[in-house]
């Protein structure tokens, strides 16, 4: 006999169903752990091209080079600019008076119809190669910054030494552009010019690319940043690559601990970094800051020494990357020198989901094809009523040219205190679209729920069952050696003989009236008792010996009731699905999303599955009542007594969380080996960041600049910035919260208060 044929095999099977709602919370439980020591889990980085650059610090840059870097920052420094000079055209006649050979190009771009900028494109060609493969090397820095030069000098300082290396078998293309530009629009400006403008750069193959400004006048530190948007990642070989020329020359570095990486991905929070638009264009890419806390002197990091490790990471790049193994591209560091793969990590998301997978399998609702359409047609009809009205007005223009009305839709040319106040006038206007179109999503699942509900209490709904012969057997023997083997069998034998044809049409339902009080003469109440026992097991015998009947000679069968479900039932599990849906295509495309979104959303949904209609559990109840309360309160657009009340809480709950890493760090906690980095960043206060950027630009002088603009509720200017990220350079923050976040926690709440 097979497992497949053992009768024990099919009853142990049915017993895990039975407990799966036991299984399905410790799977969730277990996986939560998981996420939360995940950074202990991980890999050492190791250069997987590490043939290709056997050794790090294998610069070439001699004192000449140092002498050269000097000269050019002191001739940056000394500069007199005359009114109107642009520093694109002074970094244009320098690079031209270092060497005729270099091709420059100085491109115009177009950032509004009264602002213009320039960028600078200096092509640094190979003396013995076929020119199909190069590197770029961005120098980004701030145009109107007149005390320290540090990307531009270092960018200079690489020219010049390429310009007369023959070991190089790529091309090196440097782009100096504005690091104020909005979105890089440098950047952007110079991927549309190089790879779309020109049909014969198609053919050149761009291996790298890497971003080097500065946001201090004296960096300690090098900040390497690799996130991106839509869950895109470099190679990390690049990244390898470049720290061991780092760590060679003694030159600190940062990267962000992993919770801070997955929620940067995850709410898209490096939106500025201009690697993102390279990664677009399966272009590896990073970029690197020099950064410092405290800007000290005496805590500078070496210029020369920072030039010499980037100038042998492009030195090695001209042979590595046929070495590379390209499925090093989805991870993200614990530390420079350890990583964690997504492929160890994503598996958090699906285990804590463990008990929404487990109840919708369990669960017979969707077993009746009809319930399984109406409440994934229902649920589709609402996303349409509930996120298309609002995704539309707030990114499609062509929606206002069909109603003829004022165009309310982001601005992607500035970004100014000043005019937080017109951002928010029109995410209002979007807001007020979102609640109508709340008001007639709620009638319409109301009218729907009113017509089912009819039905319903007409026909009477049954759920369907599935009747197995080996379970139902099984049940009978249990309830025979129940019956037969108890200490009363001889007077359940008698009981049985005597009354056996009139026990079928004894009532199994009728109520015994217990005594108030009990003595040892209420012998008719304890027979009674005895006698009602065995009728009940006797019927339940009975039911089961029909369903033997219907068996037949097949093992198992469904009885299939064709009514309709409570609509209350049915979008209960339609939306475990969709919730379940996200997740798993979510962790395909943006993996830091899928995480957060589960661990927002899944004990809702887990615990408004679980409340009965007739009687509902209190603790789920408080639980999910919370849970509504607090995003209403915490997405509350306008002011007043409510916004008042959420400013204190969280001005609160931040203050306790900041006194716990205090604690933490002072007690010698965080650095205990078996922390978990996850309470640290839970207490770092980071979740409570705004969605917006605080770097500001505009040019125009009509407006006046008050960098002293407060908002006090920044819900509005949040739904602004990230409507104005998708509308602007794509990304995809704001549609997955208008189409998975808005529709699940609509039927949270409609499920909840109306049932």
């Amino acid at each position: 006999m097979g497992l497949s044929e053992n009768p024990r095999f099919f009853l142990l099977i049915d017993k895990i169903i039975r407990r799966s709602k036991i299984i399905g919370l410790a799977l969730s439980i277990i996986g939560l752990i998981y996420f939360c020591v995940i950074d202990k889990i991980d890999k050492n980085a190791e250069l997987d091209a590490r043939s290709f650059a056997q050794f790090p610090g294998n610069s070439t840059l001699t004192k000449k080079d140092e002498d050269f870097l000097n000269e050019t920052n002191s001739y940056f420094e000394s500069y007199e600019y005359k009114d109107g000079e642009h520093v694109i055209d002074i970094v244009h006649d320098y690079i031209k008076r270092m060497s005729s050979l270099v091709d420059t190009e100085k491109y115009e771009i177009k950032i509004n119809d009264k602002v213009k900028d320039n960028i600078l494109i200096s092509n640094v060609g190979c003396k013995f190669c076929n020119n199909i493969e190069n590197l770029i090397v961005v120098i980004n820095f701030d145009y109107k910054e007149r005390k320290y030069y540090h990307s531009l000098v270092v960018g200079l300082t690489l020219i010049n030494h390429f310009l007369n290396a023959n070991y190089m078998s790529k091309d090196i293309i440097f782009l100096f552009t504005n690091k104020e530009l909005l979105y890089s629009l440098g950047v952007q400006k110079f991927i549309e010019h190089y790879y779309y403008g020109n049909t014969e750069n198609r053919k050149v193959l761009t291996r790298s690319s890497i971003i080097i400004e500065f946001e201090s006048i004296y960096p300690s530190h090098i900040e390497i940043n690799y996130e991106s948007l839509n869950g895109m990642l470099p190679n990390q070989d690049l990244i390898l690559l470049l720290r061991n020329e780092l760590n060679h020359y003694n030159i600190p570095i940062k990267t962000d601990p992993v919770y801070h990486s997955i929620l940067n991905v995850a709410l898209e929070k490096k939106y500025e970094k201009g690697h993102i638009y390279f990664l677009r264009e399966n272009i590896p890419s990073f970029t690197i800051t020099g950064a410092s806390k405290v800007p000290l002197k005496r805590k500078i990091i070496n210029l020369f020494n920072f030039t010499k490790s980037l100038q042998s990471f492009l030195r090695s790049q001209s042979n590595t990357h046929e070495g590379f193994c390209h499925s090093t591209n989805f991870y993200f560091f614990n530390t420079i020198k350890k990583y964690v793969p997504i492929s160890l990590y994503v598996f958090c998301a699906y285990l804590i989901c463990s008990y929404c997978i487990l109840k919708l399998i369990k669960g017979t609702i969707f077993r009746n094809y009809v319930n399984f359409i109406v409440g994934i047609y229902m649920y589709i009809i609402t996303i349409l009523t509930i996120s298309m009205p609002i995704y539309l007005f707030s990114t499609n223009e062509k929606i206002y040219d069909l109603i003829k009305s004022e165009k309310r839709l982001p601005i992607c040319t500035e970004w100014h205190p000043d005019n937080f106040n017109k951002y928010i006038e029109i995410s209002n206007y979007w807001l007020r679209i979102f609640i109508i179109s709340l008001f007639v999503a709620f009638i319409l699942n109301y009218f729907i729920s009113w017509v089912i509900y009819k039905y319903v209490k007409i026909w009477d709904y049954e759920k369907d069952r599935k009747i197995q012969k080996i379970i139902i057997l099984d049940k009978i023997r249990y309830l025979n050696n129940l019956l037969y083997n108890s200490s009363d069998a001889n007077y359940i034998k008698k009981f049985v003989n005597r009354y056996k044809t009139d026990i079928e049409y004894i009532n199994k339902e009728n109520k015994l009236i217990k005594p108030k009080v009990i003595h040892s003469d209420d012998e008719d109440f304890v027979d009674a008792k005895k006698k009602k026992r065995v009728i009940e097991i006797i019927h339940e015998i009975n039911d089961m010996e029909k369903d033997l009947y219907l068996l037949g000679d097949e093992k198992f069968k469904y009885i299939l009731k064709n009514t309709i479900a409570p609509y209350n039932y049915i979008m209960n599990h339609a939306n475990i699905f969709y919730f379940l849906f996200v997740v798993i295509v979510s962790s395909m495309y943006n993996w830091a999303y899928s995480i957060l979104f589960c661990i927002i959303l899944v004990t809702p949904v887990s615990m408004l599955h679980n409340i009965k209609v007739k009687r509902h559990k209190m603790t789920s109840k408080f639980i999910i009542l919370f849970f509504i309360l607090g995003a209403l309160m915490y997405l509350y657009p306008f002011g007043g007594f409510i916004l008042d009340m959420r400013n204190k809480i969280m001005s609160m709950l931040m203050n306790f969380s900041a006194k716990c890493l205090k604690y933490m760090n002072s007690s010698g906690l965080s650095k205990k080996m078996y922390f978990p980095e996850f309470l640290e960043f839970i207490c770092s206060n980071k979740i409570f960041d705004t969605l917006y950027l605080n770097k500001y630009y505009l040019d125009n002088k009509d407006i006046r600049f008050n960098y002293n603009s407060e908002i006090s509720n920044n819900v509005l200017l949040n739904l602004y910035s990230i409507a104005r990220n998708h509308y602007c350079i794509g990304s995809q923050l704001y549609p997955l919260l208008c189409f998975t976040f808005f529709p699940i926690l609509f039927y949270i709440a409609f499920i909840f208060f109306v049932q």
